[in-house]
């Protein structure tokens, strides 16, 4: 039996952007497996996110125009009353949310970002606005059992290896942010000559003891090395995003 899979059945789940970098692992041994381990587990339990959405934050990211990669633990683990899966394929986004409610982690996530600009922001439960300045939001882990936080850990780590090793390592100027322990292990497979790493607390951590998100002025960092390396800043607050790419009329 030919270990395998079918790049056409895979690659639309990466959008237009990202699937060809990646048709060498999608058609390696080391995504055959990964695949198989899921169908495995989905036999007996859910998986979330829906499996159209696991490569979501590549499909929503143009790497063209990439400058932040922030990686954060694994998927909300749980699913909403009308049944709908917490998890989008996006770390931290709460568009599934039916009332608009947000996660912890992502109320956190505003409270951080607050305190570092200086102002309110405006809580969007959907993070796509940030992705589509080149601010990619994934996860260590893109996958876990339902309910059953860590039940997929280093499942995804063949594929983040490639990712990062031979895809983002031809990309200088990148800023890498590692939020939580887990996804600190990731630096091992980063460049860093030419790119940023930063490691700071996932802003899970602050909610579970109910104290502020150490995020260690990330928000301001970021725009500073832009600024210095000449690009474009990031809107942080979706209003100001929204404001300043308004139609003319």
């Amino acid at each position: 039996m030919q270990e395998k899979l079918n790049y056409d059945e895979f690659a639309g789940m990466f959008g237009g952007f990202w699937a060809e970098r990646f048709r060498p692992f999608i058609e390696s041994k080391e995504m055959y497996d990964i695949y198989r381990r899921l169908k495995t587990d989905s036999q007996k339990e859910k998986i979330v996110p829906k499996s159209d959405d696991v490569f979501r934050a590549f499909a929503c990211t143009d790497p063209n125009r990439i400058r932040s990669i922030w990686y954060m633990m694994d998927p909300y683990p749980k699913r909403y009353r009308n049944k709908a899966y917490q998890a989008t394929g996006i770390a931290m986004d709460c568009k599934n949310s039916p009332d608009g409610k947000l996660q912890p982690s992502l109320e956190k996530f505003y409270e951080g970002m607050e305190k570092d600009l200086g102002k309110l922001v405006d809580r969007s439960p959907d993070l796509e606005y940030l992705l589509e300045q080149g601010i990619m939001l994934t996860n260590t882990d893109l996958t876990c059992k339902l309910n059953k936080t860590g039940s997929h850990r280093k499942v995804w780590e063949p594929f983040q290896k490639f990712f990062l090793e031979e895809i983002m390592g031809g990309y200088s100027g990148i800023i890498y942010v590692l939020a939580g322990k887990e996804s600190h292990r990731m630096e091992k497979y980063i460049m860093p000559v030419g790119n940023y790493i930063f490691k700071i607390d996932h802003p899970v951590t602050a909610s579970y003891s109910n104290t502020d998100w150490n995020c260690d002025h990330i928000f301001t960092k970021i725009n500073k090395l832009l600024k210095e390396n000449h690009n474009e800043k990031i809107y942080w607050d979706r209003r100001d995003w929204e404001e300043d790419n308004e139609p003319p009329f």
